[in-house]
């Protein structure tokens, strides 16, 4: 496995493993497959901010993915960044979560933000856990506040501070 980062190659595969959990989870809250196109969109404007985006390749074979973005679009939060992070189905339990959350991290630090936020639907205990591994706390769970699948999803806050 090794960890590189994303370039306009890897979008169609990013794309795929994003699908896949909107798609047939409730842990990413779109209710429709993203488009290609919008995943070159989001990638650019990644791209333009200079916010990271990773994937982690097995056998040539994009596996998975991490990102930081804007937390909140207001300068007080400029020292802040999300992580997304999400691992194709298949190769799940494998150690590639854990290698792209330390991996964005690292992209983190050599940006010099000061904390990473991490909002997680409740019931994913698999990515809670693994950021609790890494340090995360839990500091906020906003009880039924997301909607899919007929169902009000809590969403649990985590965050970290570098």
């Amino acid at each position: 496995m090794k960890i590189e980062k994303a370039n306009e190659s890897h979008l169609k595969e990013i794309n795929e493993i994003t699908n896949y959990s909107i798609i047939n989870t409730n842990f990413n809250f779109n209710f429709e497959p993203k488009t290609l196109e919008e995943t070159k969109k989001w990638y650019n404007e990644h791209i333009e901010k200079d916010f990271p985006i990773i994937v982690c390749i097995l056998n040539d074979e994009v596996v998975g993915w991490a990102s930081l973005s804007t937390f909140r679009d207001y300068r007080g939060y400029d020292k802040t960044v999300e992580v997304s992070l999400y691992v194709k189905n298949n190769y799940k339990r494998m150690g590639i979560g854990s290698l792209l959350l330390e991996n964005i991290e690292k992209e983190a630090k050599a940006k010099k933000f000061h904390a990473v936020v991490s909002a997680i639907t409740g019931g994913n205990d698999a990515s809670i856990n693994l950021h609790k591994k890494f340090g995360y706390e839990v500091k906020c769970v906003f009880e039924q506040i997301g909607y899919k699948n007929n169902t009000f999803l809590d969403v649990v806050f985590l965050y970290k501070i570098l």
